[in-house]
């Protein structure tokens, strides 16, 4: 399917417009040859030979021809030709020009471009992310290796041919104008140098650039992650890595949310142990108990299907403690079918077929579909190539629709490709998690949802307050480094954990208290007995000696949660 403004669009318009030339020509040709073979039928002046005829007729195409030097009258045939033939010319030079310049005309305008985000790669990532940044109403500079087959429309966004990662090719993509910058070559060292490089160009060049680098591999993106997150920003640039996998993983459940309020037992199945498979299974818990608090009778059961299920499930525990916690685990080390045939208690509500080949997993969706006992409409298979065909109402959606699950194909690249989602880096996702397990903490103290604007969900928190919870969650690297503590991902069960003691856990309560102090003056409050939040006024604005306990006492709660909250992220603590 076509994307919207893709240069493939318009060349219906140059190919009739090549096709109007050379008809134009060849007629205004037949026409001259004619109408010139009746003018000199009986000159003595002039030759009236074929070979004469023919060159005076090419005469014609370049605004004049000799036998026209006579006055008129002229046969009908040789007026229409003696228009129509420097038409074609005009025409053809026009076109040429436009040919000849608009790769210059096209390198200045992405040169002088400003408010724009620039694109880096030639991957079907970078060119859906494009088109999509595109069809937005943002200003888009694709920076490619390789020069497209097809040359892009006006409409298109701006090309810059060029290596990503040099200075020069950079400085020709207006970066430093730029309001963004996207990474999506084909590997993750090209784009996470093409980042750097960004990085090292925008730096004294003005506000700070976010520069997002796509890591194909997950476990080398979390550990990125983790890295950039203990290191101070360096200026010019907010460097964040992202991964499909996990993006698309996320997008599920925003499109189609779990409700456990609605049924407080639910089951699905995931068949694959791929990034995405295993992507699905971890967003999946993390979302259920994210709408509901844990409650042994209400968790989530995930079932994981391939022949290193049950290797994997261990793993993903490991790395996300959490999974226990909110779900019931199952692993079935066998293949799809005959799970669904022989081996499952009762029918999943959801099912998400993951295999990394499409014919595999189209093949498997189509198969096990005569198996299926749950609802309709809830088989959802990962089919890229088919992505963009199948929600048309057309005959891809008649064939996989017709069966008793109703398959559903769910498109990664395209899903991935939001950027709202992609600017949801690692430290707004850590503060969100911040927020959920501050609301539980107020809730056992006896506080109710709503009293006070802090206490309410993610999405109705005042900005203020999303704010402060970002600017906490980006100073957990500064606070574990000033104490001697790196994160790591959790990888592996022998990984050593490390847990802070008192000593340390006071020291990052006084750090994250002057910090939040710092924040709040800077945001215009004030120290006063009474918190009133109309005139900006907290009793805790006050050194760390005169805080009241249970002040000090919510402060170490605080930092207590921060091993829970990367946990939660996938992370942990190594004492260096």
């Amino acid at each position: 399917m076509a994307q919207p403004n893709d240069p493939t669009q318009h060349r219906p318009a140059i190919n009739a417009l090549r096709l109007g030339i050379t008809v134009t020509a060849v007629v205004s040709l037949l026409l001259g040859y004619l109408g010139l073979d009746a003018f000199l039928s009986g000159s003595d002046q002039y030759g009236n030979r074929p070979i004469d005829l023919l060159y005076y007729d090419v005469q014609l195409f370049v605004l004049g021809a000799d036998p026209l030097q006579q006055p008129g009258p002229y046969p009908l045939l040789l007026e229409i030709a003696r228009l129509t033939a420097p038409l074609a010319t005009i025409t053809a030079l026009v076109e040429a020009a436009r040919l000849l310049f608009a790769t210059e005309l096209r390198r200045l305008r992405a040169r002088r471009a400003r408010g724009h985000v620039i694109v880096c790669g030639d991957t079907s990532l970078a060119g859906i992310l494009s088109r999509r940044l595109h069809a937005a109403g943002r200003r888009v500079v694709h920076v490619r290796a390789q020069a497209e087959a097809v040359p892009p429309s006006p409409s298109y966004p701006l090309i810059v041919v060029g290596d990503a990662r040099d200075a020069g090719t950079l400085t020709a993509a207006g970066l430093s104008r730029a309001t963004a910058l996207y990474a999506c070559a084909h590997e993750s060292a090209t784009n996470i140098a093409i980042g750097l490089a960004a990085g090292r160009e925008r730096r004294l060049q003005g506000p700070s650039l976010p520069i997002y680098t796509h890591v194909p591999d997950p476990d080398l993106c979390l550990t990125l992650q983790a890295r950039y997150l203990g290191l101070p920003n360096p200026p010019g640039a907010r460097l964040d890595f992202f991964n499909v996998d996990d993006l698309a993983a996320r997008k599920v459940f925003l499109e189609d949310p779990l409700e456990p309020e609605v049924r407080p037992r639910q089951y699905i199945l995931v068949a694959g142990t791929t990034p995405f498979g295993q992507a699905l299974a971890v967003e999946a818990a993390r979302h259920w108990r994210r709408r509901l608090a844990p409650d042994p009778s209400t968790r989530l059961r995930i079932a994981i299907v391939a022949r290193n299920a049950t290797e994997t499930l261990a793993n993903l525990a490991h790395r996300y403690p959490f999974l226990r916690l909110s779900c019931r685990l199952d692993a079935y080390d066998a293949d799809l079918v005959d799970i669904l045939a022989t081996e499952l208690d009762e029918a999943p509500d959801r099912a998400y077929i993951c295999y990394a080949n499409e014919e595999r997993a189209l093949k498997a969706a189509l198969t096990a579909d005569r198996y299926w006992r749950g609802r309709k409409n809830c088989v959802v298979v990962r089919l890229d190539q088919l992505a963009d065909f199948s929600d048309d109402g057309g005959l891809a959606s008649q064939l996989l629709d017709d069966g008793p699950a109703r398959l559903r194909v769910y498109g990664v690249l395209r899903a991935a490709c939001d950027p709202g989602m992609i600017a949801e880096d690692l430290v707004e996702r850590l503060a969100r998690v911040i927020h959920d397990r501050y609301l539980v903490a107020r809730r056992s103290h006896g506080q109710a949802d709503n009293s006070s604007p802090s206490i309410v969900s993610w999405e109705r928190l005042p900005p203020e307050l999303r704010q402060t919870n970002r600017a906490q969650a980006e100073d957990i690297g500064r606070k574990l480094r000033a104490i001697g503590y790196v994160l790591v991902p959790r990888m592996r069960e022998s990984a050593d954990e490390e847990s802070m003691n008192e000593n340390e856990i006071e020291r990052l309560a006084m750090m994250e208290h002057e910090r939040w102090c710092l924040d709040r003056l800077a945001a215009g409050w004030r120290y006063g007995e009474r918190r009133d939040d109309i005139r900006k006024l907290h009793p805790a604005l006050c050194d760390w000696s005169n805080l009241p306990p249970d002040i000090r006492e919510r402060n170490h709660d605080a930092v207590r949660e921060v091993p829970l909250i990367l946990s939660d992220a996938g992370f942990q603590l190594v004492r260096i």
